[in-house]
């Protein structure tokens, strides 16, 4: 089985000119490791020096399918990093100074109920089924499919029919928007 590390490995993104400021081969594996680790898109940006707008159009660029899909590997494994953490500090307790005369006097000890309610959020959302219709969840999932099309073809007409509406449920399309030109 691969391990997770392993997914996140992709050939950098070619580019006609590289800019020193710019979405160089180290910065693109900088972002997704760190993407990988916080599950935000705009922090993880910022955190190599550029913006979450040019992370963006580089994941649209021709040639950036591995760096795509590396991507959606990072953020899954990123929002699972911040869940997680999210549910070890329900667990904790939030010490809060109690301040009387510019003095500290004592400390009070809660729970931090923001934190707890964020992490009830994502749960629902999981439970919910919520977090299936993100779209790096809807695009692994139709790479997956692809890739099995693949392994399992070529197909016969007859086949095709009955792939047809699997394939455009896939891609999020209505039946009737589909593909006829599909062999």
């Amino acid at each position: 089985m691969t391990s997770e590390t392993s997914l996140l490995h992709f050939p950098p993104v070619p580019l006609a000119r590289h800019r020193t400021r710019g979405w160089t081969p180290d910065r693109q594996l900088a972002f997704i490791d760190a993407l990988s680790r916080c599950g935000v898109v705009t922090q993880a940006a910022r955190s190599v020096g550029c913006t979450p707008r040019s992370a963006y159009h580089l994941q649209e660029k021709d040639g950036a399918e591995s760096f795509a899909a590396a991507w959606d590997w990072a953020l899954e494994m990123g929002l699972d990093e911040s869940l997680a953490r999210a549910y070890a500090q329900i667990q904790g307790r939030r010490k809060t100074p109690l301040v009387r005369r510019g003095q500290i006097v004592g400390v009070r000890i809660d729970q931090d109920f923001r934190v707890m309610f964020a992490a009830l959020r994502a749960l629902g959302a999981e439970r919910d089924g919520k977090r299936n219709a993100l779209p790096h969840r809807q695009r692994t999932a139709q790479r997956d499919l692809l890739a099995t099309l693949l392994e399992n073809g070529p197909f016969t007409p007859e086949e095709w029919a009955i792939l047809r509406p699997v394939i455009a449920a896939g891609a999020g399309q209505r039946l009737d928007d589909a593909s006829p030109d599909l062999p």
